[in-house]
């Protein structure tokens, strides 16, 4: 259980007072006056509302506005020198202020509907309670009225608290997953990432969703967003394992698995690993994982079948290709041009990210070869270039590449240290393939 203070509003205002920027702040309170003058309301919701509640920090304000959200977001920007990003068809606006970490997104409140299960919902303007009864579970389905004077009262008309104290994801109804197929991942997105339960009937609606085919109904492009917003999390490993027990991955594509045990990816030096990435790296990590366990013409299939972005689907390929290369790597006798021969089309994100989990332990004769790829051998360079063999007297051809090849496998290996050993290894490779 969660235990929550018995004066909600008060200890939301004080948390508001506490850990909202001053920026933020005033522009919430000058939103609070100016929806007054137009007869508007406005209310802290959402995702932010709930980390407020579990003492969680959030630099993302989510804003509902009972009437014109854009508007008031494009007065507000003006006044207080803000960029802001506005779409029209759904009547939202972000309002990111100058020199603050995060931003405000206001929201016209608004009651949806779906066409058809999957499809993006239809909108018109709708009240407060409409805005929440669209919400995706009842701990993001509660609304805090901001005014002038202050915060208050809470409104919670889907039983929110009760599950947040309880630690349950809960949806508003039962075609919650049907209408929106996605909320299967935030469901467990935030089942995992807050240590909650997803309440029995439903995971019971969500395992049924899956069974029968509901993620078929949104695009490939709406999925493959969201796994790549799990990808970011800092418990991406145990979300993807669980997505993989309620068979979500493979109801997305036969081929599309997670074979990690999450242990493997959750002990200490892991973890502590994942934690000083930034979300960037740990969604490259990620990638390069998924990668990993396929060959690799079968991890660019499952790439593409995402329609994940190019570097994307190489580094995926290329994570493939380097988990092929590790024995190979780990040979004792393997020469420094040999490991620059077998890594040096690969993508670096997918040799770095490859070194940071368990799958390749630290300090290993092929963990140390790709590190001293990463930070040495792919920097070298002979000092000798086309230019020296063209002063020489040579014509330009293939034998360039051959020599300059050769010339620099020799620089690799330690064997040239200065560039009049360059010289003679050049003259010496000419004088022995003179009559080649």
């Amino acid at each position: 259980m969660c235990a929550l203070p018995a004066d909600i509003v008060s200890y939301l205002s004080e948390r508001l007072e506490a850990t909202l920027p001053g920026p933020m702040h005033a522009i919430l309170r000058r939103a609070a006056q100016l929806a007054g003058e137009h007869g508007w309301q406005i209310y802290l919701v959402g995702g932010y509302l709930r980390d407020l509640l579990l003492k969680l920090p959030d630099y993302d304000v989510d804003v509902s506005v009972v009437g014109d959200a854009v508007s008031l977001a494009r007065r507000l920007a003006a006044e207080a020198r803000a960029s802001v990003e506005v779409h029209e068809r759904f009547g939202t606006a972000t309002l990111y202020p100058e020199g603050v970490r995060g931003h405000i997104d206001f929201v016209t409140a608004r009651h949806e509907w779906y066409e058809a299960p999957g499809a993006l919902p239809s909108v018109r303007p709708g009240t407060i309670y409409d805005d929440l009864a669209r919400r995706d579970f009842t701990i993001n389905a509660m609304a805090l009225t901001v005014t002038l004077e202050g915060v208050g009262p809470l409104l919670d008309p889907h039983g929110g608290l009760a599950d947040l104290a309880a630690r349950l994801i809960r949806v508003l109804h039962d075609r919650s997953f049907l209408d929106d197929p996605t909320r299967v991942f935030r469901a467990v997105k935030l089942a995992v990432r807050l240590d909650f339960t997803i309440e029995p009937h439903t995971l019971d609606l969500l395992k049924q969703a899956v069974h029968e085919g509901a993620l078929h109904t949104v695009s490939v492009d709406r999925i493959t967003n969201e796994l790549l917003l799990i990808m970011r999390e800092q418990r991406a490993a145990r979300i993807l394992a669980t997505l993989r027990e309620l068979a979500v991955l493979r109801a997305i594509h036969p081929d599309l698995d997670w074979p990690y045990p999450p242990q493997a990816l959750e002990s200490p030096p892991a973890v502590s690993s994942l934690a000083k990435l930034t979300p960037q790296q740990r969604q490259s990590t990620f990638l390069a994982l998924l990668g990993a366990q396929y060959p690799p013409r079968q991890a660019e299939q499952v790439a593409r079948y995402l329609r994940l972005a190019g570097p994307h689907i190489r580094l995926v390929r290329d994570a493939a290709r380097l988990a092929e290369l590790q024995p190979r790597l780990a040979a004792p006798d393997i020469k420094p041009s040999d490991v620059y021969g077998l890594l040096k089309g690969l993508d670096p994100r997918a040799l770095k990210a490859c070194l940071r989990l368990p799958l390749w332990p630290e300090n290993s004769a092929a963990w140390q070869r790709v590190r001293q790829y990463l930070e040495e051998l792919r920097y070298v360079r002979p000092e000798l270039d086309g230019t020296y063999l063209r002063a020489l007297g040579l014509p330009p051809g293939p034998v360039y590449r051959r020599i300059l090849g050769a010339l620099q496998a020799a620089k690799l290996d330690g064997l040239l240290p200065t560039r009049e050993h360059e010289e003679r290894f050049v003259a010496h490779w000419l004088a022995g393939h003179r009559d080649k």
